[in-house]
């Protein structure tokens, strides 16, 4: 299998991988409007008030429903990746294929979800009651700052960290079977 099938592979598991966690993002959030009312700016967060039960509720559904897309995806894509070599994919494809998938992902939920949604569209199912106009809701660098935050950007840290599962786990299971 060349690299260029790897890339091929990973970007088409990304493509997956983003949409559905685009589906739940925003079919929970049509659900639940403060099902992530945790990760918004501060002030937004005071003006608003307690998660409802409610939207506890969806965020742990959707929270559980990542968990399945997280694991589903790159198993399947790593099952693909290991039908067309002719020997194991070992660590390293394995690495740079999770890692691809990951940082698709993060790119996807910054420059989409944030800054394009979140942040200049305001969709109203993202838009909690009671804080409709707010400034912060146009406040780009918040979303750049929970990507990058100092002194150590261990979001960005994950996607090494994916990489490193999703590699350590191929490679297991290639030793055991």
């Amino acid at each position: 299998m060349s690299w260029w099938q790897l890339v091929g592979v990973s970007l088409s598991c990304a493509l997956v991988l983003v949409v559905l966690f685009a589906a739940v993002i925003v079919g929970g959030l049509l659900v639940a409007r403060d099902a992530l009312v945790d990760d918004y700016p501060t002030a937004i967060r005071e003006r608003y008030g307690a998660q409802s039960a409610r939207g506890k509720r969806t965020a742990g559904v959707m929270g559980a429903l990542n968990a399945v897309v997280f694991i589903a995806v790159p198993v399947a894509g790593m099952v693909d990746l290991h039908g067309r070599t002719d020997g194991g994919l070992g660590f390293w494809r394995a690495f740079v294929f999770g890692g691809l998938i990951w940082l698709a992902l993060i790119l996807f939920d910054l420059v989409v979800l944030d800054w394009w949604l979140f942040c200049t569209v305001q969709p109203r199912f993202m838009v909690l009651p009671g804080t409709e106009g707010m400034a912060e809701y146009r406040d780009y660098g918040f979303h750049w700052r929970v990507l990058v935050p100092r002194p150590v950007p261990w979001p960005l840290l994950t996607v090494l960290g994916y990489g490193a599962v999703v590699g350590a786990v191929s490679a297991l299971v290639e030793a055991l079977f």
